[in-house]
């Protein structure tokens, strides 16, 4: 139900649908509305007409509505980053290779990428010996031999 409902929004591609378009649109025009609405009913009530309590309360729900949307449209569901990794810097990692700087002994170490030396585990292995990232477990990594390719 969820996802149907998310497909509206964005097109497969990930850019916004023509409805996702229009929320949008409406989500930016929302808080004028609503302020313009809530000044005047303010006016018209201070002035003692009854109306005007009524022009108040659809502006606040103009207001609540564009904040409701607002925080639909933020959500990590809806809206995906292209960027996952972009605060995970031990995930960006992955891959890489690295030096091992302290021996991996009983599983656990310490190799140096770039200038960062960063807890380890893998196989064990003597201190100079590179090694491939394969993963991240919070902030200590996971290696394996690096294996030369044979061109």
């Amino acid at each position: 139900m969820r996802n149907r409902f998310l497909r509206r929004f964005w097109l497969q591609n990930g850019d916004p649908s023509p409805f996702g378009w229009i929320v949008a649109s409406i989500s930016l025009v929302l808080p004028v509305v609503g302020l313009v609405l809530c000044m005047l009913g303010g006016m018209k009530a201070l002035n003692g007409d009854a109306d005007g309590w009524t022009w108040l309360g659809i502006g606040a729900a103009a207001i609540v509505l564009d904040i409701f949307i607002d925080f639909a449209w933020a959500h990590p569901g809806v809206s995906a980053s292209d960027q996952p990794h972009l605060n995970r810097r031990t995930d960006q990692l992955a891959g890489r290779k690295a030096i091992v700087t302290d021996p991996i002994s009983g599983g656990r170490g310490k190799v140096r990428v770039g200038d960062t030396v960063w807890a380890a585990e893998g196989p064990d292995s003597p201190a100079g010996t590179v090694v491939r990232i394969a993963a991240a477990n919070a902030t200590v990594l996971q290696v394996e031999i690096d294996v030369p390719d044979e061109r």
